[in-house]
């Protein structure tokens, strides 16, 4: 199971190419390489249009990377142990659907509003971006809220709100309340219904899940 230490991580890595280019930008709308010999080189044999696409560029590329590795970091020892059966529990998944868009509006917001309406030249608008940034981190912290966050599926893996069971259909027609509704994490891109799954609680009602496709696993009910 997941402390604040692994969402912390998880938050910061997401915000980082957003405060990577508000650096960029708050550092060249002040000038402050304009006179060295490598910044006036590059004024004279490169459009300043290309030299931003550039920049912006790398900072995806290194972004993505970064977050592929600190999923793996995240969830590499889960998929073992999962398939191992080391941890977790056996589960039916009984129906499941993905995240609606409406369900990513507040991260978005977040992170789309500093770009297209701050002023990053100003060091106090800068700041306060940044503190901003704390703020939104430590809410979602504290409410263990990261079924939105994009370094799963810039990972390859999935989010969805699942209706899950350990138990048998049977048990479930006679107590509804077995049936736990869920948040999963997973590799999977597709959840076959007729067979069981491992899974693992990460946090609140958030769930990792591993294929558990065996034939003694498949699902009777």
């Amino acid at each position: 199971m997941w402390g604040k230490r692994e969402q912390v991580i998880l938050w910061a890595t997401t915000y980082l190419p957003l405060v990577l280019i508000m650096v960029y930008r708050f550092v060249d709308s002040n000038d402050y390489f304009k006179t060295t010999e490598w910044a006036t080189w590059l004024a004279k044999h490169l459009d300043k249009t290309l030299f931003d696409l550039i920049i912006i560029t790398a900072i995806i590329v290194i972004s993505l990377v970064i977050y592929r590795l600190v999923a793996v970091w995240l969830f590499s020892d889960y998929d073992r142990q999962l398939k191992d059966k080391e941890i977790g529990k056996n589960v039916s998944v009984r129906k499941y659907v993905r995240l609606s868009v409406n369900d990513y509006s507040f991260f978005l917001m977040t992170l789309l509003l500093p770009l297209i309406s701050i002023d990053q030249a100003s060091a106090i608008n800068f700041m306060v971006t940044l503190a901003i940034i704390v703020i939104v981190i430590a809410i979602y912290v504290k409410t263990d809220f990261i079924s939105v966050c994009p370094v799963f599926f810039m990972s390859g893996r999935q989010v969805y709100k699942a209706i899950i069971s350990d138990q048998s259909k049977e048990a479930e027609a006679a107590d509804p309340s077995i049936r736990k509704d869920v948040i999963v994490i997973t590799r999977e891109k597709l959840l076959n219904l007729n067979y069981r799954f491992r899974t693992e609680k990460l946090i609140g009602n958030i769930y990792y899940l591993a294929s558990n496709n065996t034939d003694d696993d498949s699902d009777d009910g």
